[in-house]
Parts: structure tokens; sequence; C-alpha cells
């Protein structure tokens, strides 16, 4: 097992750590799962959602569709009523999810960009970038990216999901 970790971590040195605690730090991540685990926890919510809409949404269907089926060629004032809503709540939770998902990432991208500039606003005339520490930054701007997805997708469901399981206990009545 001894070994196997030394290997694990020149083979984690190669490729890119900047120094040994960090090969170490990220060699007992690779170890006991914690950097797969962590990543699968911080999906979890959209997880959720996206189970959520898949459990309302084809409730939904069988209820619309049945009521058009049942209406006919010519629906009554409360059918098309119903048919006007269904068509205008996929456009306002479409647009809702496509503004909070850009909204989700222009704030994570300020925030990177933010970070990113701090080493420029901390010593001002010095070339911070010297050598090889635009590589940390960019490590460390692409795991921000990265750990951000699921905060952009969890808002982007957002919309989606309050109205599809609206209309499942609405029209469960």
């Amino acid at each position: 097992m001894q070994k196997a970790a030394r290997a694990m971590q020149t083979s984690v040195l190669r490729a890119g750590t900047t120094n040994a605690r960090e090969a170490r730090r990220t060699t007992q991540a690779l170890a006991t799962g914690a950097l797969a685990s962590t990543a699968m926890w911080a999906w979890f919510p959209a997880w959720i959602r996206c189970l959520e809409i898949g459990w309302a949404a084809p409730q939904v269907i069988a209820h619309r569709s049945g009521r058009m089926l049942r209406s006919g060629p010519f629906p009554g004032a409360v059918d098309r009523a119903e048919f006007h809503r269904m068509f205008d709540e996929k456009a306002e939770a479409w647009f809702e999810s496509a503004t909070d998902a850009t909204a989700q990432f222009w704030q994570t991208w300020f925030e990177i960009a933010a970070w990113s500039m701090q080493a420029w606003w901390a010593a001002p005339g010095a070339n911070p970038w010297g050598g090889d520490a635009w590589r940390s930054v960019y490590r460390g701007a692409a795991r921000r990216w990265a750990r951000s997805a699921p905060r952009i997708a969890f808002s982007a469901l957002g919309p989606v999901h309050r109205r599809a399981t609206a209309n499942a206990r609405r029209l469960a009545r």
C-alpha cells in the first residue's frame, strides 16, 4: 500500500501540483474517494429537483392529454383557458430558467474574475504572473467553475420545478 501511495504522489506531482503537501492532500483525497463523494453531493439538490419534475410532469401531461381528448375538436371556454395557460406557463418557465441560469453564470464569472485579480490588487507594480503562478490561478478558476455548475443547474431548474409540481397538485384535485 505504501509503495502504491508513493507512486500516486509522484504521478500527482508530475501532473502539475506545485508542492509535496498539495500532492499528499490530493493523493489522500483520491485514495479515500473524498473528491468523488464531495462532487456527487454537490449535485444532490439538482438531482432531487429533476426527480420531482420527472414525477410531476407525466401526471400533468396525462391530465391535460385526457382533457384534450375529452374536449374534442371544439373545446369549451374552460378547456381553452387551460390550454392557453399550458403554453404561457411553458414559455414563462423557460424564460425564467434562462434568466436565473444566466444570472448565476455571470455572478460566478465576476467572483472568479475578482478572485483571480487579487494578486494584482495586493501587489501593484509587481508581476504576479511571473514563473508558473498563472497555472495556479488557472487551476483555481477551473476548480471554481466546476464547483459552481451544480448551483447554476439548481437555479435553472427552479422555475420549471415550481410550475410542474404546482400543476400536478392543482390538476390532481
